[in-house]
């Protein structure tokens, strides 16, 4: 779908000097290697000066650009300018050496045709070659001061050596190692007697094919067949350099036919012969000579090219395989009849061959074009794609100018050289023209046109895709005339349905109507316009047409006229009194008008000007937004209306802006001005495309013959194929190369936001914002992007098409719709391409439910199908945040407010942020519900439309309200029964609608669950209706129902109830079903005893005692029952302070319960509350004494340790008079002034030591228990620093890191498991009291068996020893200790130990209030030091962990800088990291003692 596009062309002109031939022409040109053609101070350079014929100026000092020879020897150096710096005579120089051999040998003087002329790296030397056989190597540094002393400058030429029969044709390899040429050699004696050459006799000349080195030595050669005199002889090398091969394709005397031989470059033995594909062996017939047959590269398969002839009239041209086989081909169907091939190519890239042609007018005076003969010459090139050649351009010429060479740049594969004849001028002329590939050749409105030969082929992306070389219209012209350019004209242009111009290489513009079958409308040639206004130029030199503005100007003479303005550019036509390069090109842009008349339509051009530029054009474009319509609700505010633009760039780069004008009186006359561009691109670019703003700023991006892509001078991508601007789609689209390709999308809005004058790495961050790329197939290109469809049509490398609806175009594009309210289009397009339909609420909860959102969907959409999808589709989250993100660039105010984009964000954000999208699924049903009901009755012939989409709200909503749609179903099916009257016989529910209705909604719901609804309505007819669409088996149902509807009302009811789990529903139905009779003056119900104890039994079987106390409430006795058996259930399910309250509650009090509770709760007061008064003295003391150890021991759980054990010694003192116990119990509790209370109390002297001694045994242990602790803490809290790290590399990296640290077989010392004992110094100390807690238990199990056996019971040694190893896996090493936790190193788990080790091993609150209470019982009782001692060794733990953990925190945050230093300048991201526990371990420290403690010791050291 592509088309071949002339970029730039360059008329070179040279004239003849005095002494040459008049009309001599230019037979080869080869470039000078040495010097920069791209540098445009080099192009313009002309040396010393001179007067264009070589005489006067410094010719030493002058570099030549190009070098030229004629095929009378005649080879010159031309300046940059076309100035003539030195001219040699090869053939004067060929025929003094003869001169001086035919003294001495007397050979007869060649002849005076020159044909070959090539560049030698090797010597940097050029070699000529004549038909004559001389060979010639001139210094590519000659000066025509070499030839002052020939015999002693290195500099002169040289005369390699003559072939005496000539040289028919010659070739370098692809390496330019081996020149192969043919020659002649005459066959003597001793060649006949030998038999070499079969029948030929003395004196015949046979072709000789040989090869030559670099220094003309010869290395092989081999004798062809006898070849036909007055036929051609072609040679050509493969482009393989690692297996060359050589063609020959000479004409056989033997049999008069054409033949191609193929043979090994190094040795010329013969490899194949020319045959036809078929496999029969036979020869090709017909293959025409005149040319040089041309061998691809491996872009086309390394195929040789021929031609054939098939018939009289017609040409083919075919293609060979290495091994001489035919490979297909193509007829050459653009030729006309008497046009001959005599020229063949390929370029570097081996995908355009191109075929020199010469034609003859047969109309034309012989006299005419002084001797031309009326010949004419052209060149085609040819393109394959999808097995088909397509005539993509074509070079004509007038009559009496033929192409003698047509030469291909060896790099760039597009830039072309075509040398002249013209038998009518004296000058000699070459052009270069400059190609590039255009991807894109759809219109606007989705139409794609492709050029080949004299037809256009036609493809409407909006209709079908027709994969090439198929199409699905075809305009054609004349044979004789060949498309070289197309326009197509913007929508918003179109008038009188003309959307095509087609640009003729006759110089005409027919305006086509693509529409139509007999597409072309009017035409109009451009050359009697140019004749007349603008001499200097012809149609010929016209390129890149482009319309750029349009203009109804209503009725004129009665006919309705459209007044067009057509931009083009031109370069300057070469004349006999112009000598050097067309530099600079013209601008040259026509007013033409339409008219329509009753019958026709005619064009007339009714204006011309021109502007010359300063440089040569490298592309004309119209403006993106070139005041198309669908520009006008574009989210870019910023952009203008560019009618009457256009966009231009210079080969150098330069961006500059053409504006037209509509002037004078009638606006008729046309002006038009250059202005400069304010973008520049950091390279020329072939492809180039932009955007007008209003402030004057452009948004141009282009892409360079290297396929890197700019906007501006910011590079966007290093490899892409391919690009297009969509304003209506609000993004920049394009496709890059590389192994995995893809297409990309940038929004418009985002790259005019973009700063390019920041570095290459700021603002990243606004290109990335958008949609994820979508992978391509490698080597696709854009062809089109549908201005109203989110389509993209692209073409893959071999041609197909393929058509995608990528996100970045599809998402956008839904949301302008959602925008708009254009519902049922959205709808559509959402089922289409599957996106998520939460995004129709989720763009604007508060509009779509509010503000009449959801009330215009219901009016729009008529297929049901797509509402029912959009309730299914319905979820509680919020897919803008994480699944289709709305990017800021894409936002759009409310239609109500003036456009501001910053409001925007604010007002979208906020009411996203006040919306609860967790209860959206049942807010947007139930408003959806409304809004289809309320239509529902609007239209009377489509009542019931909605019944579907309301059962869908129904069955989504959370949880599913299927009693209501099953409800709905039932009122549907009735009032359907009451309009058609049906009999009753029949259920209402049996019928068509009804049965469909609950079918679709079995569909939605499960089965058993739609039926279990409908059996919970209590409604069996409709349960059954439901049974028969839910897939269950009638064998289950129907009995069921069966038995159900034989039940009492109520008894039914609770079966069903109980069948449901419903059981409080149940519960009530069974009270109600044990009612007899109604007692009128009680006013209460009788029941039985009987039936309340099933009632009472359902309610303790399913926990119902709440709703059983409501229904008993009149009954006081069964109420009493109830209230107990919920004290037993709450005492069972281990809530006992609960229960207590609950049978204290009871009417009369449980009093049994409640000693019960109060006993497993700890609640010691008011168990001896509940205790009766009956009780000896010895039970009360046994009852007190179990109590004080429960209590002690925490159970209940209502008291704390201190707490529990301070009770339990209340206990023990008020009901036991156990005086030592209770001291002991405090004396436990760490209760030191208690205990001495007790015992001076109580007169217990010998217990007051005892304490004091407990205390000091306190005190020590405390002292150890601080170093142990200090040395847990500063291990885990070196360990924790390591770990940290570990864990903030993984949260950057997104995996679990590890520590590959060795451990020690102890295992980590940071576990839960090993710090179980990390708790405060308890006393263990038991007396031989009654009230003591100390107790042994054994738990030896008395089942224990031995395990040890002489076998091993592994299958695979099941008999062999355990002793004997052999054959037995070696022993596994004993796992560690952490590896027995199953901790990983490194982990998340071992960070949450380490986490826990470090606050274990701090002291709390509680702890350090007991060491307070320690040392100040210890200065009390005369034990000083030992206060001393432990108050020291807590402030020295306290001191020390605060350093310890500030020593840690300082080297993490060292860290951190020199990692963060050390990626800024590896130019990396660094990423800081926080984990949750950080702040808090990073505060962490022990409880500071009171004041008043640091106040005792101050002073009792001081003393």
């Amino acid at each position: 779908m592509k088309n071949l596009v002339l970029l730039s062309e360059t008329r070179h002109s040279v004239p003849n000097i005095e002494h040459e031939h008049e009309h001599d022409y230019i037979q080869c040109i080869v470039s000078n290697p040495n010097v920069d053609h791209d540098d445009p101070d080099d192009f313009y350079y002309d040396g010393a000066g001179g007067d264009g014929n070589g005489n006067g100026g410094n010719s030493a000092a002058k570099t030549p650009f190009h070098y030229i020879l004629s095929p009378s020897g005649r080879l010159s150096g031309l300046s940059s300018k076309d100035v003539v710096i030195w001219t040699i005579d090869l053939q004067q120089l060929a025929d003094e050496d003869n001169e001086d051999q035919q003294e001495h040998d007397e050979s007869p003087s060649s002849s005076k045709n020159w044909f070959h002329l090539s560049y030698e790296e090797n010597s940097d030397c050029l070699i000529a070659l004549s038909h004559g056989g001389t060979i010639v190597s001139i210094p590519a540094n000659y000066s025509e001061s070499s030839d002052a002393d020939a015999d002693t400058d290195t500099n002169a030429p040289e005369l390699i050596g003559c072939f005496d029969h000539g040289i028919t044709s010659a070739e370098w390899s692809a390496d330019a190692e081996l020149l192969a040429l043919v020659t002649f050699q005459e066959i003597d004696d001793e060649t006949v007697d030998n038999g070499i050459d079969g029948d030929s006799s003395p004196g015949v000349l046979l072709p000789v094919l040989m090869t030559m080195n670099t220094q003309f030595e010869i290395l092989s050669e081999t004798t062809l067949p006898a070849h036909k005199m007055d036929e051609s002889i072609s040679i050509c090398w493969n482009q393989k350099t690692d297996s060359a091969l050589i063609a020959i394709c000479s004409h056989d005397d033997e049999d008069n036919t054409r033949k191609i031989r193929i043979f090994q470059g190094t040795t010329l033995e013969h490899v194949a012969l020319s045959r036809t594909e078929d496999g029969s062996g036979k020869m090709i017939p017909n293959i025409l000579g005149g040319y040089d047959v041309s061998w691809a590269g491996a872009n086309t398969s390394n195929l040789l090219a021929c031609v054939t002839r098939k018939g009289r009239k017609n040409r083919h041209v075919i293609f060979l395989e290495q091994n001489g086989l035919q490979h297909g081909g193509f007829k050459l169907e653009q030729r006309l009849e008497g046009e001959e091939v005599v020229g063949m190519t390929w370029n570097a890239s081996s995908d355009i061959l191109a075929l020199t042609l010469i034609g003859k007018n047969k109309d034309l005076d012989p006299d005419h074009g002084h001797g031309s003969n009326g010949e004419y010459g052209k060149v085609q090139f040819y393109h394959r794609n999808n097995y088909h050649w397509y005539c993509k351009y074509e070079l004509s010429y007038g009559v009496g100018t033929t192409v003698s060479q047509v030469q291909f740049d060896s790099i760039q594969g597009y830039h072309v050289s075509i040398t002249l004849k013209n038998c009518a001028s004296c000058m000699k002329e070459w052009r270069e023209y400059r190609f590039i590939w255009d991807t894109s050749t759809a219109s606007s409105a989705g139409t794609a046109a492709v050029i080949d030969g004299h037809h256009v082929n036609l493809t409407m992306f909006q209709k079908a895709m027709i994969p090439p070389p198929m199409y699905a219209s075809r305009i054609s012209f004349g044979a004789g005339t060949k498309v070289v350019g197309l326009c197509h004209i913007p929508a918003y242009l179109i008038d009188n349905s003309i959307d095509l111009i087609v640009h003729l290489n006759s110089g005409e513009l027919v305006f086509c109507d693509t529409s139509l079958d007999n597409s072309v409308v009017a035409s109009v040639n451009l050359n009697h316009v140019l004749s007349d206004e603008l001499d200097h130029l012809d149609a010929s030199c016209l390129r890149q047409v482009h319309v750029v503005d349009l203009k109804r100007e209503g009725e004129i003479d009665g006919d309705q006229c459209t007044l067009l303005k057509i931009v083009a550019a031109a370069c300057s036509k070469a004349s006999t009194s112009f000598n050097g390069p067309s530099i600079a090109d013209e601008l040259v842009y026509f007013t033409i008008c339409i008219r329509d008349t009753s019958t026709s339509t005619s064009v007339e051009v009714l204006g011309t000007g021109n502007i010359v530029l300063e440089g040569k054009v490298l592309r004309l474009t119209t403006w993106s937004n070139s005041n198309d319509e669908s520009v006008n609700d574009c989210f870019i505010d910023t952009l203008s209306h560019a009618n009457g633009g256009a966009l231009i760039e210079l080969v150098d780069g330069t961006l500059l802006q053409f504006r037209s004008i509509w002037a004078g009186m009638n606006g008729l006359e046309d002006e038009g001005k250059i202005f400069p561009c304010d973008t520049l691109l950091l390279e020329p670019c072939p492809w180039i495309a932009g955007l007008c703003c209003e402030d004057g700023k452009h948004l141009i991006v282009g892409l360079s013959s290297r396929f890197r892509l700019y906007y501006g001078e910011r590079q966007l991508s290093d490899a892409a194929s391919s690009f297009m601007m969509t304003p209506t789609h609000e993004f920049l689209a394009y496709v890059t190369l590389g192994s995995i390709s893809q297409i990309r999308f940038l929004p418009l809005k985002t790259l005019l936001d973009l700063d390019l004058l920041c570095g290459s790495e700021d603002n990243l961050h606004l290109l990335t914002e958008g949609y994820e790329p979508r992978n391509v197939e490698r080597g696709s290109t854009l062809v089109s992007i549908s201005p109203i469809m989110p389509k993209v049509v692209l073409q893959l490398p071999r041609g197909n098409l393929e058509g995608i609806h990528p996100r970045a175009l599809v998402l956008p594009h839904i949301m302008a719709l959602i925008d708009r309210r254009k519902f049922d289009i959205a709808l559509d397009m959402m089922r289409r391409q599957k996106v998520d339909m939460n995004l129709i609420v989720d763009m604007s909860p508060t509009e779509c439910l509010d503000g009449g959102g959801l009330r215009t969907m219901v009016e729009q959409v008529e297929n049901m199908n797509h509402l029912n999808l959009f309730i299914a589709s319905l979820t509680n989250y919020n897919i803008t945040e994480w699944k289709y993100p709305i990017p800021s660039w894409l936002l759009r105010a409310q239609h109500e407010v003036e456009r501001d984009m910053a409001n925007e964000e604010e007002i979208s954000y906020s009411k996203q942020k006040t919306f609860d999208f967790s209860t959206k699924v049942n807010k947007v049903c139930s408003k959806l519900r409304l809004e289809m009901i309320a239509s529902d009755g609007k239209i009377p012939h489509k009542k019931g439309k909605f019944l579907l989409p309301i059962l869908s709200t129904f069955a989504k909503e959370n949880p599913p309200q299927l009693e209501s749609a099953l409800d709905l179903i039932r009122k549907d099916a009735i009032e359907s029964a009451t309009e058609l009257q049906l009999s009753k016989k029949r259920s209402i529910l049996l019928g068509d609608q009804a049965q469909g209705s609950i079918k679709y909604l079995a569909f939605l719901a499960e089965y058993v669950l739609l039926f279990n609804t409908a059996l919970g309505m209590y409604d069996f007819e409709l349960a059954k209706a439901v049974a028969r669409n839910s897939q269950m088996d009638p064998k289950e149902y129907l009995p069921m129902l069966k038995h159900l509807r034989n039940l009492p009302e109520f008894e039914a009811k609770f079966e069903v109830d109980v069948k449901l789990k419903r059981y409080e529903s149940a519960l009530t139905h069974l009270y109600k079903f044990g009612v007899s009779e109604f007692d009128g003056e009680s006013k209460f119900k009788k029941f039985s005893e009987g039936h309340f104890r099933r009632c009472k039994h359902f309610i303790e079987e399913h926990k119902l005692h709440k709703l059983g106390l409501e229904l008993f409430v009149h009954y006081p006795q069964w109420h009493n029952e109830i209230i107990c058996s919920l004290g037993e259930q709450l005492f069972k399910e281990n809530k006992a302070q609960l229960s207590l309250s609950i049978f204290l509650a009871a009417r009369p009090k449980y009093l049994d319960g409640a000693k019960r509770s109060a006993k497993a709760c700890g609640d010691y007061k008011t168990f001896f509350a509940c205790l009766n008064g009956e009780m000896t003295k010895e039970e009360k003391y046994e009852v007190a004494i179990n109590v004080a150890k429960d209590v002690s021991s925490g159970k209940g759980g209502l008291l704390g340790r201190r707490e529990g054990l301070e009770a339990g010694a209340r206990i023990l003192l008020d009901y036991c008079g156990d005086v030592y116990g209770a001291i002991e119990m405090v004396i436990s509790a760490e209760m030191w002034f208690e205990a001495r209370r007790l015992a001076l109390l109580h007169s217990a002297e010998d217990m007051q030591s005892f304490i004091v001694d407990e205390a000091v045994t306190y005190a020590k242990n405390c002292i150890q228990d601080f170093e142990s602790r200090l040395d847990k803490f500063v291990e885990a809290n070196r360990r924790y620093g390591k770990v940290v790290l570990i864990r903030k590399e993984a949260r950057r990296s997104g995996v679990d890191a590890t520590d590959d640290g060795q451990n020690d077989e102890t295992g980590s010392l940071f576990s839960l498991a090993s710090n179980a004992s990390n708790t405060s110094i308890r006393s263990n100390m038991s007396g031989s009291s009654v009230g003591s807690l100390a107790s042994v238990s054994s738990v030896i199990s008395a089942g224990a068996a031995s395990s040890f056996s002489l076998v091993n019971n592994q299958d695979v040694v099941k008999h062999k020893s355990k002793f004997n190893n052999i054959g037995r896996k070696k022993k596994k090493k004993k796992a560690t200790r952490r590896e027995r936790i199953g901790t990983k190193p490194g982990s998340e788990e071992e960070l949450q130990n380490l986490v826990w080790t470090l606050q274990s091993n701090v002291i709390d609150s509680t702890y350090a209030s007991i060491i307070t209470e320690t040392a100040q019982f210890l200065c009390q009782v005369d034990q000083l030091g030992v206060a001393i001692e432990l108050y020291h060794a807590y402030c020295s733990f306290e001191e020390s962990v605060i350093t310890h953990r500030n020593d840690r925190i300082e080297n993490e945050t060292r860290n951190r800088e020199e990692e963060e230093v050390k990626a800024r300048k590896e130019g990396q991201f660094y990423e800081k990291v926080k984990l949750e526990c950080e702040e808090q371990i990073d505060k962490l420290c022990c409880t500071h003692l009171p004041q008043l403690l640091h106040d005792i010791f101050v002073f009792t050291l001081e003393r």
